[in-house]
Order: structure tokens, then C-alpha cells, then sequence
């Protein structure tokens, strides 16, 4: 890495040196040149930076005005202006101003300005104007302006804005500004709008979303017109938010927060089930709100909870599960707005229970979930797994938040 790095940096100082020298020179054109090792060791001489030629090769280090057709070079081609047709390099392309083609280098490609077509490096493409057409990378993309095509990276994709862009990397994506089709990334993306989705494995973040955003923990978006899915999903203009009390034949009582947007939001929830002080429920699931008649609306949701001990003197630790006690409920609830900021929710469950019920996991108190049920069957495997289904009745209020 330490040579590596030098010779970037000297490859950039090069073209910068060579544009501020000829910035108002015209060049030549010519068929063809050759670079026995590096400049002026060339066909041209020491005109080669004055030179566009259709057919350059370069046996080391290759510096020239420009290329039509074809260059390639074992380390290293350098071009002042442009580069229209086929670029290859062993370690690296630079080139002053726009290509139109194709860049292929074992390390990096660099543009001054747009390029339309395709860049491919084992390890970083640089466009200083815009991308129509795609970059793929070992380890990032970079386009300065637009990008219209596709950037894919082992690590990052950035772009300053996006027609239609597709981004895919392995950590993350940015896209500061315009439309961007789609972006996937293994930890977080970027952008000003999406039109289709974002995929991630961490974080979301955008101004407007049109389709659905997918992420395993969090999504952050100004509105959204699609479906969120995460663990945490927030939506500041068209979101859906509220706080509620929920009572049943399970639980004395349990508070719930429900966010995300009334096509699809997340739940999560705390409650107090029948029996000891200290014997709790924790848990969350997903849920939609329907229209049906004026102030009425329909919610069908689905949560699971899990038995939890909270400061019991048994257990070993303050918050503690002693084995698998499971709540899992489908819920259909008819709900009315009492105002703007309240609503009423009462409705039909089914529920299923699952437990492990081997005494000798035993540890507190034996309680089991379901009240009553209209089908029992306990399994025959070490833990003695034990469903229970029944019927059940949920009432609710909410507060809009």
C-alpha cells in the first residue's frame, strides 16, 4: 500500500502538471505510438502529450495528448485530454477529460471528467463529471457528477446525484441528490429519493421513498409512498405513529408503540400477564390499518411475545427466561377515531401458544399462557414441546402521536 499510493498520486501530479503546461496547445493526431519504458523514450517523443493517436502502447508508463481507439500499458496510461475506445493497464488510467469506452486496470481508474461507458478496477474508479453507463471496483466508486448506469463495489459507491442509478456495495451507498433506482449494501445506503427500493443490512436513509425500504434494524426516510420493513422504522411526514393500552384474556394490561406507515408498521410492546408480580411478557410483530366506513378502520396484526421474569428472587438474574413460553397471536381489530388523537380498537384473536414443558427445565413458577384452548397436544421430544390454540378477544386505545 505504501507504493501504491505514491504512484496515484504521482500519475494526478502528472496530468495536472502537463494540463497546466498545454492548456491552450493544440495537438496532433496520429495512427500510432509506442513507449519503449516512460516519456520521452516514446515514437512521439517529447511531443507525446501534444499527441492524440488512435493506437497507443506503452510498454511501462505511457503519457499522451489522447486515444481513439486503443491504449494499453503494463503499469501505467496517462492522457491530458480524452479517451474514446479501449483503456488497459496493469496498475492504473488516468485521464484529464472525459472517456467514452471502456477503462480497464488491475488497481485504478481516474477521470477528470464524464464518462460514458464502463470503468473496471481491482481496487478504485474516480469520475470528476458524471457516469453513464457502469463502474465496478474491488473496493470503491466515485462519481463527481451524475450517475445514469450502475456502480458496483466491494465497499462504497458515492455519487454527487443519480438519473436512474443503480448502486450495490458491499458496506454502503450515497447518492446526494436525484432519483436513484435502487441501492443495496451490506451496512447502510444514502439518498435524496428512491424510486424502487433500498436493501440493507443496517441502515436506510432517504428524503422520499416511492417503493419499500428493507433493513434489518433501521429506516429513516422524510416520507414514503411503498412499504418500510425493519426493526425500527421512522417516518417524519406521511408516518404512522401511536401509543396505546391493550387489555385481553392473556394480560391484565400491556403498552404498545406502533410506527412506520398505515400499509405496514412495526410493533413493539411490554405487558403484565395473570399470575405472579414479577412474570412479564416482551415482544413486537407487524400490523396494517385498513378504511372501512368513515371514522371505522380495520387493523390485522400479528405479534409474539416471550415470558419474561423481572426481579424475581428465583431466578439468577433480574431479567430472566427460564425456558421457551411463547404468545403468538393474529389479531383482527374494528377500530373507531374518537378525535385526531385518539382511537378505540376492540376485536377477534387467534392465538397459539408454544412452551417447553420438561419439568426438568423447571427454574420458577409453572405458569402456561393460554386460559383455556380448543387444541392441546403436547410433543414427545426432550423438551416435551407443548401447542395450545384458542380464541380470544383484544381491546385497545390509542393516542396518535
Amino acid at each position: 500500500m505504501k507504493k501504491i499510493i505514491p504512484a496515484i498520486l504521482i500519475s494526478l501530479f502528472v496530468i495536472q502538471y502537463i494540463e497546466a503546461q498545454e492548456e491552450s496547445a493544440e495537438y496532433e493526431h496520429r495512427s500510432f505510438q509506442f513507449t519503449f519504458l516512460f516519456p520521452p523514450l516514446s515514437t512521439n517523443g517529447a511531443k507525446n502529450v501534444r499527441i492524440v493517436n488512435d493506437v497507443s502502447l506503452n510498454l511501462f508508463v505511457g503519457v499522451s495528448g489522447g486515444v481513439e481507439k486503443f491504449e494499453a500499458a503494463s503499469f501505467i496510461n496517462i492522457d491530458q485530454y480524452y479517451m474514446d475506445g479501449i483503456q488497459v493497464a496493469g496498475f492504473g488510467n488516468t485521464v484529464g477529460g472525459h472517456v467514452s469506452g471502456a477503462q480497464v486496470a488491475g488497481f485504478y481508474n481516474v477521470n477528470g471528467s464524464d464518462v460514458h461507458g464502463f470503468q473496471g478496477s481491482g481496487f478504485v474508479n474516480v469520475a470528476g463529471g458524471g457516469v453513464k453507463g457502469a463502474q465496478a471496483a474491488g473496493f470503491i466508486n466515485v462519481a463527481g457528477g451524475s450517475l445514469e448506469g450502475f456502480q458496483g463495489a466491494g465497499f462504497l459507491n458515492i455519487a454527487g446525484s443519480s438519473v436512474a442509478g443503480v448502486q450495490a456495495a458491499g458496506f454502503g451507498n450515497v447518492s446526494k441528490a436525484g432519483e436513484t433506482h435502487f441501492q443495496g449494501a451490506g451496512f447502510f445506503n444514502v439518498a435524496e429519493e428512491v424510486n424502487d427500493a433500498q436493501i440493507t443490512g443496517f441502515i436506510n436513509v432517504a428524503d422520499k421513498v416511492k417503493n419499500s425500504q428493507i433493513a434489518r434494524f433501521l429506516n429513516i426516510y422524510d416520507s414514503i409512498d411503498g412499504v418500510p420493513l425493519g426493526f425500527i422504522s421512522v417516518v417524519k411526514q406521511n408516518g404512522y405513529r401511536k401509543f396505546g393500552f391493550t387489555t385481553s384474556e392473556v394480560q391484565y394490561t400491556s403498552l404498545s408503540y406502533k410506527m412506520g406507515v398505515r400499509r405496514l408498521y412495526n410493533i413493539y410492546s411490554f405487558g403484565k400477564p395473570f399470575g405472579p408480580g414479577s412474570r412479564w411478557m416482551f415482544g413486537g410483530g407487524l400490523g396494517t390499518e385498513m378504511d372501512l366506513t368513515g371514522r371505522m378502520k380495520l387493523n390485522i396484526e400479528g405479534t409474539v411475545h416471550q415470558e419474561l421474569w423481572v426481579g424475581n428472587p428465583v431466578a439468577p438474574r433480574f431479567l430472566f427466561t427460564d425456558r421457551l413460553n411463547l404468545y403468538n397471536s393474529v389479531k383482527f381489530l374494528f377500530g373507531w377515531n374518537i378525535d385526531d388523537k385518539m382511537d378505540i380498537q376492540i376485536g377477534p384473536t387467534f392465538n397459539v401458544a408454544v412452551a417447553t414443558t420438561n419439568p426438568n427445565t423447571k427454574q420458577l413458577s409453572w405458569y402456561e399462557i393460554a386460559p383455556y384452548s380448543f387444541y392441546n397436544h403436547t410433543s414427545s421430544n426432550y423438551n416435551q414441546t407443548n401447542v395450545q390454540m384458542w380464541v380470544g378477544l383484544q381491546g385497545s386505545i390509542h393516542f396518535n402521536l
